[in-house]
């Protein structure tokens, strides 16, 4: 039988805003299509780098006669700010969320709740633990220039809260890019493990294989495809197959290349899991949208009271 948390679904409010920021730079050796590029992170230190990021999530939920429906949105703003750049390019950066609007509908009660943090002064229950992370570090992330992640702390509510784990892939942060050169056409794949918690206490370790492909540059942007494909055998392992809805992503990324940074993300998922329990019955349909675009002209930074 599979376990009951596996058919209820909680408000996805905190996960809406789990995110990954990109940023890039380049070098170039000549003009023209057959131009090589190598990309490397650029930060510089005291820069507060800002995007909107928006996510649609909905999931439907059948078992007998039971049925449900809950549909959830955010817009945020995050900040990423740079405290320190060294001589290799390696950066350390300050992560935070400036505000949040949050709204979830669930079939249920029909009732919509509503939260926004620039004009409520209280949350709804269900929104309290991402209230309560506005304004705050939420992490600080060491990045190298090529976009490893060799450092990431945040305090412990926080890592509850937002499971912003070393190994959520939900929270992936940069892309990890290649040492060599890349034109346009040119693709490279970047093997690592999902860790899925199970309901015994202990974890699976799933191997994934992103393969990023650099499509197209114009206008000194440069478009990059994303997809993940799972390569451990998931055979009828339903939960694990699930679990996996908010980690296997594909979609596009835009950066601009002057600048080094990621002007848009774009990622799209559905995701429908039959027979649910040990009697073939029910069902469950998962499917979000997330897009994330950064502001040209920053927003001035909000204080805490």
């Amino acid at each position: 039988m599979i376990s009951s948390s596996y058919l209820s679904f909680r408000i996805p409010a905190i996960l809406c805003v789990l995110m990954a920021i990109t940023m890039a730079g380049h070098v170039t050796a000549n003009d023209g299509d057959s131009t090589k590029h190598v990309f490397r992170y650029k930060f510089r230190p005291g820069d507060t780098l800002q995007w909107e990021v928006t996510a649609k999530v909905g999931q439907l939920t059948t078992h007998g006669q039971y049925r449900e429906n809950i549909d959830s949105l955010s817009v945020s703003t995050k900040n990423w700010n740079v405290l320190e750049v060294d001589a290799d390019g390696t950066a350390l950066l300050e992560y935070s969320i400036r505000d949040i609007e949050m709204k979830s509908l669930s079939s249920q009660d029909h009732v919509e709740r509503k939260y926004n943090s620039k004009t409520d002064k209280e949350p709804p229950v269900e929104f309290l633990d991402m209230a309560e992370l506005i304004g705050v570090p939420i992490a600080h992330l060491t990045i190298n220039a090529q976009g490893e992640v060799v450092k990431r702390s945040q305090k412990a509510k926080i890592a509850a809260t937002m499971q912003f784990s070393e190994t959520a892939e939900e929270n992936r942060i940069t892309i990890p890019f290649p040492e060599h050169a890349i034109g346009v056409g040119d693709a490279w794949d970047y093997s690592r493990e999902i860790i899925i918690p199970q309901a015994n206490g202990t974890v699976k370790k799933v191997s994934v294989r992103e393969r990023y492909t650099l499509e197209k540059i114009q206008n000194d942007i440069a478009t990059f495809d994303f997809k993940t494909h799972v390569i451990t055998p998931i055979h009828d392992d339903k939960e694990t197959d699930w679990a996996l809805r908010t980690k296997i992503r594909e979609g596009k990324i835009q950066f601009e290349m002057i600048d080094g940074r990621s002007i848009s993300q774009e990622y799209n998922m559905k995701k429908t899991v039959l027979n649910l329990d040990s009697l073939a019955r029910g069902s469950a349909t998962y499917q979000s949208r997330f897009v994330e675009k950064y502001f040209r002209e920053q927003p001035a930074l909000a204080s805490r009271e």
